[in-house]
């Protein structure tokens, strides 16, 4: 593989606003190997744990950098791949009667989070410009056996799982916006920058 291990990126090192690059986590050795089409598989092997990664960077003084939250982000990813892989897999596992009414035959048995093993690999992981006390925010982007056109994600921080869904739930950064208490004021910039007008004329108005 030709692109960096996001881990050797320094804090405020110059990145692309979107930089690709990965990172290894062997707590998914032995997962499906997946790739961002989530209706192939990459190999009949498993994931060596080698995972493709997206860093969304986070502009200063009009550059885009690695911040330091997000290096603490990447730092605990490799100190705890495994609380954070068990935690969205016991997300995941307490959804499963949901996902079960969904998918119906299409899902496969799950009893213990072992068992996803066979079903479920990740094909990005995704470092957020959002960020709480210190650590980026960081979606997981799934392949899985049930919904191979959709796929399957989480978004997370440190090993706390936001949100779960289809896999754009590891992107959509409204997840972070209304985990870290800053929603309002994004819908709000969101609205400047797209100049959207809430103010809605009166019938009467439009004969002036």
């Amino acid at each position: 593989m030709n692109t960096q291990n996001i881990s050797e990126i320094q804090t405020n090192t110059i990145i692309k606003e979107d930089h690709d690059g990965w990172i290894n986590l062997p707590a998914w050795n032995g997962f499906q190997a997946r790739n961002r089409t989530y209706s192939s598989i990459d190999s009949e092997e498993s994931s060596d744990g080698i995972i493709k990664a997206h860093i969304v960077g986070v502009i200063t003084n009009q550059k885009y950098l690695l911040s330091q939250a997000q290096f603490n982000a990447i730092k605990y990813l490799n100190e705890n791949s495994e609380l954070v892989r068990d935690s969205l897999l016991n997300s995941l596992l307490d959804d499963y009667s949901n996902t079960k009414d969904i998918y119906e035959e299409l899902m496969p048995e799950i009893n213990v989070i072992e068992d996803y093993k066979n079903y479920v690999g990740v094909s990005f992981l995704h470092i957020m410009d959002s960020e709480k006390n210190g650590f980026a925010y960081y979606g997981f982007e799934l392949g899985c056996s049930w919904d191979e056109e959709h796929g399957a994600g989480a978004m997370m921080y440190k090993d706390r799982v936001i949100k779960t869904g289809l896999a754009e739930e590891s992107f959509n950064h409204w997840n972070c916006y209304e985990d870290n208490g800053t929603l309002e004021y994004q819908q709000e910039k969101w609205q400047r920058d797209n100049k959207i007008n809430t103010y809605r004329k009166k019938w009467w108005e439009f004969w002036k």
